[in-house]
């Protein structure tokens, strides 16, 4: 890459996770953070403010700028679809936060689109950067592990106050559901779930079953009810077992003779999509975490919530991709 090449990027949504994106992007070389914008005229200010950039409350300004490539859509999972649709309309390339979208047709959608306006889009599946993940795959992709047949994802807490539109499976769960895939090299063929809500509006603990074609299994425990954050995954496979905390990055590995625990260089894992993101269009290569992905992560979401209301497995169709 032409190390004086920036991608000229603007944050649509100045909340909890739009602020991460700014600082990130202001600090990255391969990026240049341009503008911020958020409805809340008070919440853009402080963040350009904060980070010396303009800001603006008008969407369309954005839009119109041709000294933008692309926007990160921070916003409520409910405008996704809409905030990205337009930005691919008017020419910029697309990160959006998981979910990608609201449901498995508008992300079908945005991917048809993307696909017309010869444009990137990238759904925001961070735990696929986090440093303990890539440590992992290179172990899987070595076969270290062996025949890999069992996954158990649990990711616990307390609920947290930036949500509003979604449940626990799409804002939560939906990490460990695109792990899965990401793991397994493979699609899901049904989905067993029991799901429910105890203390809010929408559901807040899921227990989930996903089968995958080709034989591998993967149980995943997510609940905004649990008092200690949890974030760990264990990965089974015929000639060893990896046990993973995404918060400390932590792994370690045990076969019959011995446990091994290598040391991982930590990395922030969202400086680390950003940098991916910005790269992968700047020198035209493809994103780890594709639109895709972001597709698949939302049909399977759609497929749990269906099974925990009737109370039945689902078996998912294979859809077309672009």
């Amino acid at each position: 890459m032409d190390s004086l090449k920036q991608l000229r990027v603007a944050v649509i949504g100045t909340g909890f996770w739009g602020k991460n994106q700014a600082r990130i992007l202001k600090q990255l070389n391969c990026t240049e953070l341009v503008c911020v914008c958020d409805i809340d005229s008070t919440a853009a200010e402080n963040i350009g403010s904060q980070f010396g950039v303009q800001y603006t409350t008008d969407f369309d300004n954005v839009l119109s700028r041709r000294d933008i490539d692309a926007v990160t859509i921070c916003t409520p999972t409910t405008t996704h679809k809409e905030v990205a649709e337009r930005a691919l309309l008017s020419g910029k390339h697309v990160l959006v936060e998981k979910p990608m979208t609201n449901t498995a047709s508008e992300a079908q959608e945005l991917l048809s689109l993307a696909k017309q306006k010869g444009l990137r889009i990238m759904p925001g599946h961070i735990e696929r950067f986090n440093p303990a993940v890539s440590y992992l795959k290179s172990l899987l992709d070595n076969g270290k592990l062996g025949n890999v047949m069992l996954l158990l994802a649990r990711r616990v807490g307390r609920w947290p106050e930036r949500i509003g539109d979604v449940g626990v499976v799409r804002d939560t769960a939906i990490h460990d559901i695109d792990l899965s895939r990401y793991i397994f090299q493979d699609e899901v063929e049904s989905v067993y779930s029991k799901v429910g809500s105890l203390k809010h509006t929408n559901e807040d603990f899921a227990e989930i079953m996903l089968q995958f074609r080709s034989g591998g299994t993967a149980f995943i425990d997510a609940n905004w009810l649990t008092p200690r954050k949890t974030r760990t995954l264990v990965v089974t496979g015929s000639e060893a077992t990896v046990q993973l905390d995404y918060i400390t990055q932590e792994v370690s590995i045990e076969n019959s003779e011995m446990t091994v625990r290598p040391n991982i260089e930590k990395k922030e894992p969202l400086s680390m999509e950003l940098a991916h993101f910005a790269e992968a269009i700047l020198n035209d290569r493809p994103f780890v975490v594709n639109g895709v992905d972001g597709l698949k992560a939302v049909e399977i979401c759609e497929a749990i919530l269906r099974s925990g209301r009737d109370g039945r497995t689902m078996t998912l169709a294979i859809s077309p991709t672009h």
